[in-house]
């Protein structure tokens, strides 16, 4: 077994092959007759009856025939000298029938072992018949073993054969047996199909990947994603990536970051070398051939800076304060050590390029950024109800269409919701879709009501819980069903809280869940989880990382063939693109509206600040707060799986300064319990965060943190009638007043109802939903 390297695209070469080598494989028979090539397909590919028997015979001596036109002492080099894997096309120059018997006698020399044509050849040309035969006449028993491997693995018919026919090319073009296949072998026929195919899906590949690990016939990550997926540089390759000409320069670099690394997150670390290897020290050995020292020169300096000021296309470099800052950081840093060890850091102190005036405008381009933001979440503000409609209208329109397409016979025109569609007849490679048209038919192409279903679900499901939960994108992709706690409190009340990862830059936080994102969260959850109850677990790749974490039941997965794969921020923004789609939303001004995950979190800190919370509350909420609840799902997920949750909450802990863990004392504890018993009021429960007072006085209808339950609508009706009464008798006594202070309470009473009677639409009561 050899181990597989992890690679990259940049890494890879186009794979070698020893054609010399090749040429040499069965050497009794490299330059054998057809006589001789026809025992031997008899001894490999069993006796037949005379029909088929002779009709081997004359597809052998059609393809012998045609490769004894061309140079060379075996039938292997002869193969390579005719010139036909560079084609575009096999034997074009052949009739159909002479063509039909070259084409057979070339899958018998391979079966055969005589002929081993490139992988990139067999991936161009489809040999249909060349696999089962192959698998039939080379180590059948260990291709039957490897399709029940696979089948055992969940996947279905397809995948199997596509992954036997994938190890057919590889076996056939490197002329090896099924247990000499090394890691590297499978990783260069992904990156092959991946040249050719661009978006060909690693399915089959990841498969039999799994299978031959599981197997120990391959070494390696447990996944092929793992070993093809951009991996973690070490700070020498981050370095040397930029060519840099000075070498005592790029060793200083290296030597700077390293003392950097253990506070660093890889992606931020990625950029600061980027800023001083390519944008400063790189830019500067470009205009300035030679330069050795940290000292530049006044008009150096000037115009180092000039140029960093704009990109190479002229437009402005928005990042350009960071830049100068990182700069300015390293100079200080290199200045500072320099005091603490002269031997090794003093040949380096040099006076700092950027000064205070060069970061002195620096202030109003903060000021420039945050006005644009602002102008954003303005803008994407009142189109958020807009897109939170037309994405629950799409996930109902969704699933009734797949309901009733499933229910229709082929052929057969139905309607949903009033538009009209047709049921299309699948091909056997679509077994597994459900294929519809709108009507009439020949407007648009059919299109797989699963697929639409599934992924107006997961729209969905993405746009509520970022909204309703300020979460980033990633930390969205985080969660796993043990995420999902719960909090007895004194008074037997369940409260649901949500547990976000801590991380390198961010502190750990638990936070309760309104019930309207705990209805999110157990459709999530019900959609997930496998026929056994339990939600599968996988890893997540980290993009910003660049590594794998460890198998966890994430609840923003996917089926991937015979595996599970947590979605990709990417595929996150898409789906709000297509959503959106569905019903565009333009600006006053014509401009097509757009959002990104990230504008939710600015657009959930927007709404609590203005409806009236304060802002250190808000920034609590958003990533401050940090508490620990007791684990659970102790009945559901073995404990294999909740030890390796909790190493992994351990392991990210440790990147966080220790006090923030500390045990809380008996007063502090109790403290606590009493804060979630006083959050009772009569429409429902105080979200106020923990440790905070009441901002508005017990005016609770009027208070954005009142989380309205849907069991006290109708407490909530009688309160607006009462102050429907209250406000007519007021205006009749002449009390304006009262009544602008009445009207304002009966405005946000409103609102709430409208809300509560919305979730009452949708399925959600008081009582936590079931996410266990």
């Amino acid at each position: 077994m050899r181990q597989a390297s992890v690679l990259t695209v940049k890494d890879f070469p186009a794979p070698v092959v020893d054609h010399a080598a090749l040429a040499a494989c069965g050497p009794e028979l490299a330059n054998a007759d057809v006589d001789a090539l026809e025992a031997l397909s008899v001894e490999v590919l069993g006796v037949e009856d005379p029909v088929r028997h002779h009709s081997r015979r004359w597809c052998l001596a059609e393809i012998t025939r045609w490769l004894s036109r061309f140079p060379g002492a075996t039938w292997q080099q002869r193969w390579l000298a005719s010139g036909i894997q560079d084609a575009a096309k096999a034997f074009s120059e052949a009739s159909n029938a002479r063509r039909y018997r070259l084409v057979k006698g070339v899958a018998v020399l391979i079966c055969c072992g005589v002929l081993h044509p490139d992988a990139d050849w067999l991936v161009r040309h489809k040999f249909v018949d060349l696999y089962p035969l192959y698998q039939s006449c080379r180590e059948p028993e260990r291709f039957v073993l490897l399709a029940k491997l696979l089948r055992d693995q969940g996947a279905d018919d397809r995948i199997v054969g596509m992954a036997m026919r994938h190890l057919v090319m590889m076996l056939v073009s490197v002329a090896k047996t099924i247990d000499e296949i090394a890691a590297e072998d499978l990783i260069a026929h992904h990156w092959r199909l991946k040249a050719r195919f661009n978006k060909m899906p690693i399915t089959p590949l990841e498969a039999l990947w799994r299978v031959m690990h599981d197997q120990h016939m391959i070494e390696g990550p447990a996944r092929l994603r793992a070993a093809v997926q951009f991996r973690q540089l070490t700070v020498e390759e981050l370095v040397d990536r930029h060519g840099l000409v000075h070498r005592p320069m790029r060793d200083l670099l290296v030597e700077y970051f390293r003392h950097r690394v253990p506070g660093t997150d890889y992606s931020t670390l990625s950029n600061q070398v980027y800023w001083l290897g390519e944008l400063f020290w790189g830019d500067l050995e470009r205009h300035q051939p030679g330069i050795t020292s940290l000292s530049l020169p006044p008009e150096v300096a000037d115009a180092w800076k000039r140029r960093i000021a704009t990109r190479p296309d002229g437009t402005v470099r928005q990042e350009r304060y960071a830049l100068l800052n990182a700069v300015r950081a390293f100079y200080a840093d290199i200045n500072h050590w320099a005091y603490e060890d002269p031997a090794r850091w003093a040949v380096w102190a040099a006076p700092c390029p950027v000064t205070k005036g060069d970061l002195a405008a620096r202030r109003k381009h903060q000021g420039e950024v945050k006005a644009r933001m602002h102008a954003r979440t303005r803008t994407l503000a009142p189109a958020l109800p807009h897109l939170t409609a037309v994405a629950r209208a799409r996930r109902d329109h969704a699933r009734t269409l797949l309901a009733t397409a499933r229910t229709t016979e082929p052929g057969t025109a139905f309607a949903v919701d009033g538009r009209s569609y047709l049921r299309v007849a699948c091909k056997t490679k679509q077994a597994r879709q459900v294929l519809v048209q709108a009507s009439p038919v020949g407007d648009a192409r059919p299109f797989d009501a699963v697929a639409e279903e599934r992924e107006s679900f997961w729209a969905w499901a993405a746009i509520e819980v970022l909204r309703l939960s300020g979460l980033r994108i990633e930390e969205m992709m985080e969660l796993t069903h043990l995420s999902i706690r719960r909090y007895t409190q004194p008074g037997g009340e369940i409260v649901p809280l949500l547990q976000i990862a801590p991380s390198k830059i961010d502190a750990e936080r638990v936070f309760p869940i309104t019930p309207e994102l705990a209805h999110v969260l157990a459709q999530v959850v019900t959609r997930v989880r496998g026929a056994n109850g339990v939600i599968p677990s996988c890893s997540r790749y980290d993009i910003h990382e660049r590594v794998y974490g460890p198998p966890l039941p994430h609840l923003f997965q996917r089926t991937l063939g015979s595996g599970h794969q947590v979605f990709s921020p990417e595929t996150v923004r898409n789906w709000i693109s297509r959503t959106l789609e569905r019903s565009p939303v333009y600006d006053t001004d014509g401009t097509l509206i757009s959002f990104t995950p990230h504008d939710f979190r600015r657009l959930f800190a927007t709404d609590v600040v203005n409806t009236g919370l304060p802002i250190h509350i808000a920034a609590a909420i958003l990533g401050h707060t940090n508490l620990d609840t007791t684990r659970s799902y102790a009945a559901i997920y073995p404990e294999e799986t909740l030890r390796t949750y909790q190493a992994y909450i351990h392991s990210r802990r440790q990147d966080r300064p220790g006090e923030e863990y500390r045990e809380p004392t008996s007063e502090e504890w109790a403290d606590f319990e009493r804060h979630f018993t006083l959050r009772k009021v009569a429409y429902g429960n105080c979200d106020r965060p923990y440790g905070s007072p009441c901002a508005h006085e017990h005016a609770c209808v009027r208070c954005p943190m009142l989380r309205a339950e849907p069991s006290r609508l109708p407490l909530m009706r009688e309160l607006e009638e009462n102050l429907d009464a209250r406000i007519t008798e007021a205006r009749g006594r002449q009390w304006l007043g009262e009544v602008a202070g009445l009207e304002q309470t009966l405005i946000a009473l409103r609102a709430k109802t409208a809300h509560v009677e919305r979730l009452l639409g949708e399925g959600v009561s008081d009582a936590p939903a079931p996410m266990s």
